[in-house]
């Protein structure tokens, strides 16, 4: 992704939000203080329009190295506040370092500014890790939206309020661009045109207190009621604010601040008919959006038992209380904060509550279990973009978990073992996996397989201490209950950490019990690990052809399910054999296969590693163009992993001398133009890059 000055900067600006109208003034005065302050937090109610604004600040920054946002609106739990950055950020550092240090080392040495969106209920976490950031990095800076200062010492609070309001404001600009949309979107006969009643659409920007979410709900409602009839009901709506008071008291005075907002929400509520109001409320326990399947599921208890809420939903999005996102085939709703904690109100006033997040919390175990279940086969891309697009609701399922039920912690963890492994979320699995261990002192049923996917992830972040007793755990407590499966994968467990470790003996005994294991136990996962795990270690340990035999096996053996991620493996092993033995030719098409699958399914670490080989390849095969343009994109793809070539010494001087080889055969100017072509490029995750999947073209 590129950021506003048209750098590559990974997590940079969302897209702008659409009709921003008004507040020159305030954005203008927020960027100059960000100018001279290291830190700005935009301090105001909900509904007052801070992360628009905040998106105009950010934009306007013109900091070298751009804009970073985070939005933390759906994240609940404080630990994952760095994680959230990181991924943000487009980072992949799976390791077990602090997120400080991996934000650190990632942005160090940039002009940067790092937007924390929405950081009120994470307020101490979102001190900490501004704090330590600031403190590491001089040429940070912060822009934090917030209901409350984070109290950093750095931090500059910038009051955002209401629109100005009156004949000339910008709530009156916002309403009539409002209606101007709904007009052209969706023309009503019965509507009174806005610039009949002028007066009147002043008069209710005025009532509304010129709060930007007030007024985009009293939109939809004017295309059913005219602005005077909207008037008279909310002056009778505040009038019940104060009903002891006497009828010539200013009402306006004793108003609670703000007081037209929470007016505006629930004159919103009252348009709506009763099952409106119901599912208003129960979507609420979606922390972020939600797609209507889930909806049906989540959300159809009694008396919404059986009934068809499609129609429902739409009126919903129509009357702005839900918002809809991406194209037809990939439709996804969410709400808005306020919107979300104003029907959390009503849901704890209806009851059911317990019942609707046990239902959530169902549903993306079910996902998880199903996505696990289907992930070697044809369906692979389809689990993952699934999984990373249910990413916030597995997160809160998971969260729920931990809370109410040890067993169910244990079984999702281990069921998400796909989604952490394969797709780059070791972090996070990790986190997950630690805390559901720590709450099972009984060993409940499903530890043993939690503690040696604890085992894999362990050991894919570099810590083989703690994968090697994990997957001595693990081995113990199924062989104690005569869990075959589990037996099976704790010894791969032992024989990936032992690799790693460089323990090669010992690992190949692992890998040879493991194997035979996980045939008998039907484990098709785990035996196609084990042989391509051992493929690695014996090409490391020069027995060439016993690893190209069990690569070519890993290859065979996946084939039918037309799986690409367990092929990729034995792709890459075939291809680093065939370069290694001088036929870079036919080194290729088996690394761009290997590639293809790794990037379609987010392995920022298989993605970096095969670009490396890759680039040796096109270097052999006299391709040196795109061998500099592969070097690029490899660095980029590294640094969001955080540590090149994963420290290994060996890796680090193939990749300088095939850097060395490149540079000798070009110009500087030329290899430069095309390294930084690759390292700029933007990239997205589940898109191949075309330069992958055809000759490279000299540009």
């Amino acid at each position: 992704m590129r950021d506003v000055q048209g750098l590559d900067t990974g997590g940079s600006l969302p897209a702008e939000p659409s009709g921003f109208v008004g507040r020159v003034r305030e954005v203008e005065a927020a960027r100059t203080r960000l100018a001279s302050h290291r830190m700005v937090t935009l301090h105001g109610p909900g509904g007052v329009g801070k992360t628009r604004m905040a998106w105009q600040v950010a934009a306007r920054a013109g900091l070298a190295h751009g804009s970073r946002w985070v939005d933390l609106a759906s994240v609940r739990d404080g630990a994952l506040v760095g994680q959230a950055v990181i991924t943000a950020l487009g980072l992949q550092d799976q390791t077990g370092r602090s997120s400080v240090a991996v934000l650190t080392e990632s942005l160090a040495g940039q002009d940067v500014l790092l937007v924390l969106d929405t950081c009120e209920h994470l307020l101490d976490e979102c001190a900490s890790l501004a704090g330590a950031l600031l403190a590491a990095l001089p040429g940070l800076r912060i822009l934090a939206t917030s209901r409350a200062p984070l109290e950093v010492r750095q931090e500059s609070v910038v009051p955002v309020g209401p629109m100005s309001t009156g004949p000339d404001g910008d709530a009156l600009a916002l309403l009539t661009a409002r209606l101007e949309q709904a007009g052209r979107a969706e023309p009503s006969p019965n509507r009174v045109p806005a610039h009949d009643e002028p007066d009147e659409l002043v008069v209710l920007c005025d009532a509304l207190e010129g709060i930007p979410l007030a007024i985009e709900l009293a939109a939809p409602l004017l295309r059913s009621a005219s602005a005077r009839q909207l008037n008279r009901q909310l002056a009778q709506r505040l009038d019940l604010l104060s009903p002891d008071t006497p009828s010539d008291t200013d009402l306006t005075a004793l108003r609670p601040r703000h007081a037209g907002l929470r007016t505006s929400i629930g004159w919103s509520h009252e348009w709506c008919t009763p099952h409106e109001r119901l599912l208003w409320a129960r979507l609420s326990v979606f922390p972020g959006s939600f797609t209507m399947t889930a909806m049906e599921f989540v959300c159809t208890i009694k008396p919404l038992f059986g009934y068809d809420l499609t129609d429902t939903l739409a009126s919903l999005v129509n009357k702005s209380v839900v918002l809809r996102e991406g194209p037809p085939g990939a439709r996804r709703y969410r709400m808005l904060d306020t919107i979300r904690e104003y029907g959390a109100e009503w849901l704890k006033r209806c009851g059911g509550q317990d019942e609707l997040r046990l239902r959530h919390r169902d549903f993306y175990r079910h996902l998880a279990l199903t996505g696990g279940e289907s992930w070697l086969g044809p369906r692979q891309p389809e689990v993952y973009r699934q999984a990373a697009a249910e990413h916030t609701n597995l997160r809160a399922a998971l969260q729920h978990c931990l809370l109410t039920d040890t067993s169910a912690a244990l079984h999702m963890t281990a069921d998400l073992f796909y989604f952490w492994f394969a797709c780059g979320n070791l972090r996070e699995g990790r986190h997950f996996l630690d805390a559901a261990l720590d709450l099972d002192p009984e060993h409940e049923p499903g530890r043993a397989r939690a503690l040696w996917v604890c085992a894999v992830v362990s050991s894919c972040q570099g810590e083989h201490r703690v994968a090697l007793e994990r997957a001595t755990e693990a081995l113990e407590l199924a062989t104690r209950t005569d869990d075959e499966p589990a037996r099976a994968w704790a010894t791969y467990a032992q024989g990936l950490a032992l690799t790693l470790q460089g323990d090669t003996g010992p690992a190949q005994e692992r890998f040879a019990v493991a194997l035979p294991l996980a045939e008998t136990a039907g484990e098709e996962i785990a035996g196609l690990l084990c042989m391509a795990s051992h493929s690695y270690l014996l090409m490391a340990l020069g027995e060439l052809d016993r690893a190209r035999a069990l690569a070519e096996r890993v290859i065979a053996r996946a084939a039918p399910t037309e799986d690409i991620w367990a092929r990729s493996f034995g792709h890459y092993v075939i291809g680093t054999l065939d370069t290694v033995d001088g036929h870079p030719a036919r080194a290729i098409p088996s690394l761009r296969t290997a590639l293809e699958a790794k990037w379609l399914l987010d392995d920022a670490y298989g993605i970096a590693i095969t670009l490396d080989t890759l680039a040796l390849a096109a270097v052999d095969d006299g391709q040196v163009e795109w061998a500099a343009w592969l070097l690029g994109l490899g660095d980029q793809v590294w640094r969001k992993v955080g540590v090149p070539q994963l420290g290994s010494p060996d890796m680090v001087e193939r990749r300088r001398t095939c850097e060395q080889r490149t540079r000798d055969a070009l110009p500087p100017s030329v290899y430069e133009h095309h390294h930084r072509a690759g390292f700029t490029l933007d990239t997205a995750p589940g898109e191949v890059p075309v330069h992958l999947r055809q000759p490279y073209l000299l540009a």
